[in-house]
């Protein structure tokens, strides 16, 4: 796999679809089950809190940069 392209999995059927950089802006539908995937929720425009069991998927496993602040409630 080329950096060229982001790894989307299908929120319905978990298949993992191949998508080109340079076609983020289209209609990406699943290969496996023909639903829409919404490439806006790859890159939300709001902070996204994760925990320890969602760390690894959410930001260990993101193919692109992060920017990660760590908090603590103590």
């Amino acid at each position: 796999m080329n950096n060229n392209n982001l790894i989307v999995r299908c929120p319905r059927c978990g298949a993992k679809n191949r998508i080109p950089n340079n076609r983020t802006a289209g209609n990406a539908v699943c290969g496996k089950c023909k639903t829409k995937l919404d490439l806006a929720a790859i890159f939300p425009n709001r902070p996204l809190h994760t925990t320890d069991s969602s760390f690894y998927d959410e930001v260990i496993r993101f193919n692109g940069p992060v920017f990660v602040d760590f908090t603590a409630p103590w």
